[in-house]
């Protein structure tokens, strides 16, 4: 938690129950501007800026923050409902890794009827995915074995 601003530590440890093992926590990475749209002023960089580009901006809300603990998958996010899963086994839908080690942990998609779009759920655009990927299986494992259904 010692990446974390102290606000935003604040909002970690109210997010957490009693007694709740806290096991990861993580924020999405800064997408950076294309390759082609570096530079100072160019017409590409004209055209990134108009459609709400810039060389700072987030993949996602920079206010969002990913917990994992013994028992449970967060996305605390500044404007809505903290999300939450229950860890089980099989809860990774699907996994996307960058070339770069980033990517996402997808649990669920929601499905806007109207649009016929497919939103991902999870923790999106996280460094080292494949290592955040690995913790939330090994959790989910663990919360498996601690069950009285695993008898």
């Amino acid at each position: 938690m010692n990446t974390l601003a102290p606000e935003q530590q604040a909002r970690v440890a109210a997010a957490l129950h009693p007694a709740e093992e806290l096991l990861w926590v993580g924020k999405p990475c800064s997408a950076p501007m294309p390759a082609a749209t570096h530079g100072n002023g160019g017409f590409l960089s004209n055209i990134w800026r108009w459609f709400g580009g810039t060389t700072t901006q987030a993949y996602t809300e920079e206010e969002t923050i990913y917990l994992l603990t013994a028992k449970r998958a967060v996305v605390l996010s500044a404007d809505k409902e903290p999300r939450e899963w229950p860890l089980m086994l099989g809860m990774i839908q699907k996994f996307n890794e960058a070339p770069d080690g980033s990517g996402d942990v997808i649990f669920e998609h929601d499905y806007d009827e109207r649009t016929e779009t497919r939103t991902p759920r999870g923790f999106l655009n996280v460094a080292d995915a494949d290592r955040v990927r690995m913790l939330v299986s090994s959790a989910a494992d663990a919360a498996y074995n601690a069950s009285p259904w695993s008898v």
